[in-house]
């Protein structure tokens, strides 16, 4: 067999991998070692040179330091396994000890080792790669686990057998159900069970005379919060030798813990105190029965040394001031409210001279709650007629004197009541009507009252109800309410009352003693009906009446109210106007912008105004505006809107006969204007050519007037463009920086009082209309200029921010109201009061501006200190930069 091993392109990868590796040839029983890579040499601390040629068992023999291993014996039953089944076989966990260098001794090792046959074409095993991998680290942890567990198995079995021999009862109850896991004698005898009884079973099926008595509920505590539970002289019903019997147990509730600290169930620990328990309860027997005679009625006991001063007192006495136990003199005499104090000390002084004590004061307990205290005592005396001390008892009166203010305020109350309250004895007489009462039925005094039977309040048709239905449903059910009519005693008027009457038991035998009745005038509640039910008519008159259309919304911007003006309009029924059914009346091209308007304002809780047409009941368009007044309830929570609609269609009419008149005067006036302001140039020229300065100063005067003339024209003819939608934009791609730039030097060569600060920040490339934009920035800067005559500066920025370039112009001028910010943009707005002719124009540059920037996909805004300045923004979509892929 040739033993020759191919050595083409292999070497490099094979001696410089990390993992040792060794061929091996297949010619059994030798099996020649052909070549061994670099971790294999240092692994087994050999030389190339001792290794290649030779067989494997003779460079590595049997185990030096362990023959039991029978590492040779493996090694070859996995070769031969690799090469009859023509794969990798593995030997796991083996030990093989490899020489120290420079010494005779051997390092234990432990291997796992995989022999991977590698095939010719015709599928023959050419050799063998014998690939070891040193496991001895994890082998040896494995054995130290397994030490381990074996020592926790023999500690477990240790604490058991502690467990079981333990003097008190101990138990382990795991899961939600408390499933009994172990358990001691102890415990099993406590319970009156035996082990066989308990272990495996859910304790309170065992135990069920334990169930619903708060121990499961313990148990769940302690499970669940980690927290332990310990009980002392706990009373429990255990049925032990067929008997059931209190038992009374010391105990400890413990959460029961596995390794990785999951709380599973929960120990028990307890011990039993019967016997203990029961002997103590004797001893408070006999005690009880002493104080019983004196508690029983809530008495507390003193005893006053006038000599020393010292008070001796009972337990209960102690109390009643809101100790738990008997005190010195002064601890009582701290708590005396401040305004009673001199009547407890009045009392005193008069017992020395009576021989009897008696007062009733106000104490404060520490917990700062007030209580009443009645103290009555008799003064002792020596042979000579010498006060001794004071014996005496005291008690806390706090019910009695709440129950005695309760009663006052309830009679204050009824007296002052303005219905009537009564009280109806069963032979059918009244034996108690309030004031309010005794005037509404006509009755002159209280004693009237005891005497007219209630027969007389009630005509006899209307007696028939009171007999057949009011009284008989007070028997049975305890009440009755509901409208019935009485009759005033003296003017014989029958009128309506709505009655509450309920049944009065005695409350010793539950037997109806009488029948209270609180009744209620409804003269003025009906008139009040009646007012409001005319009002409402009336109000419905008039704003039927109404040549506007009313309407009112609720919170969420639903319409719950239209006139019968907005359902003429419309055609359409009142019904199908409500909600939101009032869009439907909206010509389609202004529906959703009216609709989203109503619920952006409803959400800021704006007032509300927007313009829109309307597909009328005349079969014709009509131009409505409508305005909404939010409206608040008496808590100030925002409850809607009332609001009109006027017709505007003949507004619209005239103003766009206006606009029309405003364009053709523009435009014919534009001609001759243009031809005039050439005359003055030439003629300006002409007057300079001849030396004639100051006639040709007036000329150019002229001509910037007819700038300014000019101007005003080309606003007006984009006034009317705009109105008629006939402004026209020729949109391309341009830089904004560079644009803005332009303008600025252009504007600043003919300002000379401001100066142009800029801030031109990266912006970027703009789609719109470069004229049109820049006729908004300049018109911008001149508004600035215009209108901060008393500042030197003018600032202009640029930036992108959010995908849009914005551009700021800020001025230090007069600046705007708050409350006109919102009609700066508006047509022929203009500067109102003092200032209004200082700033010549017309109003409609901003306007002009504001159209174009949202013709141009952009929005324009204001910020603005009255007095302070001005600084007006607009904003434009970016045009996003293309990447290459």
């Amino acid at each position: 067999m040739d033993l020759k091993f191919p050595s083409h392109g292999y070497k490099d990868v094979f001696y410089n991998s990390i993992a040792p590796m060794l061929i091996v040839g297949t010619d059994a029983p030798h099996y020649t070692m052909l070549d061994v890579n670099n971790a294999y040499l240092f692994a087994t601390h050999t030389r190339r040179e001792d290794i290649i040629g030779q067989p494997v068992f003779g460079v590595f023999p049997a185990n030096p330091g362990d023959s039991m291993s029978k590492n040779v014996e493996r090694t070859i039953f996995s070769f031969e396994q690799a090469i009859k089944t023509k794969v990798t076989h593995t030997m796991y966990n083996y030990r093989y000890d490899i020489p120290i260098p420079g010494s005779n001794e051997f390092e234990e090792h432990y291997w796992t080792t995989s022999n991977t046959p590698v095939l010719n074409e015709s599928n023959e095993v050419l050799y063998l790669i014998h690939s070891p991998s040193n496991v001895t680290d994890l082998y040896k942890a494995q054995e130290r686990e397994g030490a381990a567990i074996a020592l926790t198995k023999k500690q477990q079995l240790q604490l058991q057998s502690v467990f079981m021999q333990a003097p008190v009862g101990i138990g382990i109850f795991k899961g939600p159900d408390y499933i009994a896991d172990l358990i001691n004698p102890p415990l099993c005898r406590l319970y009156g069970k035996t082990e066989a009884e308990l272990l495996g079973k859910k304790i309170f099926d065992v135990l069920p005379d334990a169930k619903g008595r708060g121990f499961e509920a313990l148990l769940d505590n302690v499970r669940l919060t980690g927290i332990p539970y310990r009980g002392e002289e706990l009373g429990i019903p255990m049925l032990r030798n067929d008997k059931l019997e209190t038992v009374y147990v010391n105990f400890v509730y413990e959460p029961f813990r596995e390794p990785d600290e999951t709380i599973t169930g929960v120990i028990v620990v307890a011990t039993e105190v019967t016997e203990l328990v029961n002997a103590k309860n004797k001893i408070e027997e006999v005690e009880l029965r002493n104080r019983i005679a004196v508690d029983a009625v809530g008495l507390g006991t003193f005893d006053l040394d006038l000599l020393t001063n010292e008070a001796f007192t009972s337990t209960q006495f102690a109390r009643i001031f809101g100790f738990e136990e008997a005190l010195s003199r002064n601890n009582y005499l701290e708590l005396f409210h401040p305004d009673d104090e001199p009547i407890r000390r009045q009392a005193l002084k008069d017992a020395l001279v009576t021989g009897r004590l008696f007062y009733e004061c106000r104490i404060i307990h520490k917990d700062s709650s007030m209580h009443w205290v009645r103290a009555e005592g008799k003064v002792i005396y020596d042979d000579n007629g010498k006060p001794l001390s004071i014996s005496g008892i005291a008690l806390d009166i706090t019910k009695e004197k709440k129950s005695a203010d309760e009663q006052r305020k309830l009679i204050s109350l009824v007296e002052n009541s303005v219905d009537l309250m009564s009280i109806l004895k069963m032979d059918g007489y009244n034996s108690y009507i309030n004031e309010a009462g005794r005037k509404l039925l006509g009755f002159k005094d209280e004693t009237e009252v005891l005497h007219r039977p209630v027969s007389e309040l009630h005509s006899p048709e209307h007696l028939l109800q009171v007999q057949q239905e009011v009284i008989p449903s007070v028997m049975k059910t305890g009440r009755w309410s509901g409208v019935m009519i009485v009759r005033h005693l003296q003017t014989g008027e029958n009128f309506p009352v709505y009655n509450n009457c309920f049944r009065i038991d005695d409350l010793v035998t539950g037997a109806p003693i009488s029948i209270g009745a609180v009744m209620r005038d409804m003269r003025p509640e009906l008139a009040a009906k009646a007012a409001l039910a005319d009002s409402e008519q009336m109000l419905r008159n008039i704003t039927t009446a109404s040549p506007a259309a009313l309407w009112m919304s609720d919170e969420n911007g639903h319409i719950t109210y239209v006139n019968q003006t907005w359902v003429n309009w419309t055609g359409t029924s009142y019904e199908a106007n409500l909600g939101s059914g009032w869009l439907q009346k909206i010509v389609e091209e202004d529906r959703i912008r009216v609709a989203d308007k109503f619920v952006s304002d409803v959400l800021e809780k704006r007032n509300y105004e927007v313009e829109f047409r309307i597909n009328h009941a005349d079969g014709k368009i009509h131009w409505c505006l409508a305005n909404g007044q939010a409206h608040y309830n008496n808590e100030g929570k925002f409850a809607g809107y009332i609001g009109s609609c006027m017709d505007i269609t003949e507004q619209k009419m005239l103003q766009q006969q206006k606009d029309d008149f405003i364009g053709i005067a523009s435009h014919e006036l534009k001609t001759p204007v243009t031809t005039i302001k050439g005359y003055a140039q030439i003629l300006e020229k002409m007057l300079q050519h001849h030396g004639l300065a100051r006639e040709a100063s007036m000329v150019s005067r002229m001509d910037t007037q007819l700038k300014s003339l000019t101007s005003l024209i080309a606003d007006l003819l984009d006034v009317t463009k705009i109105n008629s939608g006939r402004l026209q934009f020729n949109d391309r791609e341009f830089e904004f920086n560079p644009m803005v730039n332009d303008l600025v030097e252009d504007l600043q060569r003919i300002t000379d009082k401001h100066t142009f600060i800029l801030h031109l920040n990266k912006t970027g490339i703009v789609f719109g209309d470069r004229e049109r934009i820049g006729q908004v920035i300049t018109n911008l800067i001149t508004n600035a200029v215009k209108y901060s005559p008393g500042a030197e500066h003018i600032v202009i920025t640029t930036a992108i921010e959010n995908n849009e370039v914005t551009l700021c112009v800020e001025d230090y001028g007069i600046g705007i109201p708050r409350d006109k910010l919102d009609k700066v943009f508006e047509q022929f707005y203009r500067v109102s009061g003092d200032l209004q002719y200082t700033f010549p124009g017309l109003g409609l540059g901003l306007y002009i501006s504001s159209e174009i920037i949202k013709r141009e996909g952009g929005r324009i805004w204001v910020n603005s200190v009255e007095g302070k300045g001005s600084t007006f923004c607009f904003a434009l979509p970016l045009v996003k930069e293309e990447t290459d892929i």
